[in-house]
């Protein structure tokens, strides 16, 4: 049997529709739960609806990537594995990775001519137990982080504003300044990413374009992407 007609079988989706269903769940849940916290906190409601249209405009940048990732791990790995592997971890650089030595676990490599029900399986089961331990540090740990957060600001509630703000900004760096080093085309995207976002930004407060200030990150994004499409690695 082609391993094809089990990735994309009904009994596939009829498997991973539980667990995307799961996500979806969590994800109406939260988005209530700091709409009505915001609420309690005396934050108005202006500001609220401002603060989640602006954060679903932002996740769309990110999803680009994802999304071209998606497309080849769609084709080896089938269209209900890989809906369930991208709702639940999202890192399709991971998922990529780990299909590929769950493939050479067993003598073959993603999208291989050889690459069967036995190289799928090992894939599957390789993509979901190096997963695990992300999920368990986050189910045991997760609720401690506001407490050591508290700590770090030495007791000054006025700070922790502060410190979280700086937290983003250095996990951003961290990540910008590793392909900014890189070179090449991961060179050039980071900088016309940069320089897109500072353009943007001070056309958007100029001239009170309220709009393109929540489109400013997944525009900056898309022309860093495009921009260093064109340059070779």
């Amino acid at each position: 049997m082609d391993y094809h007609s089990i990735a994309n079988s009904g009994l596939m989706w009829l498997a991973c529709l539980p667990g995307v269903g799961l996500i979806i769940f969590q994800a109406i849940i939260f988005m209530r739960m700091a709409y009505r916290n915001g609420q309690q906190m005396g934050m108005d409601k202006a500001v609220l609806d401002v603060g989640m249209k602006a954060g679903l405009i932002s996740s769309i940048g990110p999803s680009f990537a994802i999304l071209i990732g998606m497309m080849a791990l769609i084709i080896n790995m089938g269209a209900p594995f890989t809906w369930m592997r991208l709702s639940y971890i999202g890192s399709i650089m991971y998922e990529l990775l780990a299909a590929d030595m769950g493939a050479q676990a067993v003598g073959t490599s993603l999208g291989a001519a050889d690459f069967g029900e036995l190289a799928f399986a090992s894939a599957v089961w390789t993509q979901t137990l190096g997963a695990i331990g992300w999920l368990v540090i986050v189910a045991v740990a997760a609720h401690k982080l506001e407490i050591v957060r508290v700590r770090l600001a030495g007791g000054k509630m006025g700070f922790l504003p502060i410190l979280t703000v700086a937290a983003m900004l250095g996990a951003f760096a961290y990540q910008a300044s590793s392909r900014l080093l890189k070179g090449g085309g991961s060179t050039v995207a980071v900088l016309v990413g940069m320089i897109a976002m500072m353009v943007l930004v001070t056309v958007a407060h100029r001239y009170k374009k309220r709009w393109l200030l929540q489109w400013s990150l997944g525009f900056a994004m898309l022309l860093g992407m495009f921009a260093g499409g064109f340059v070779p690695a």
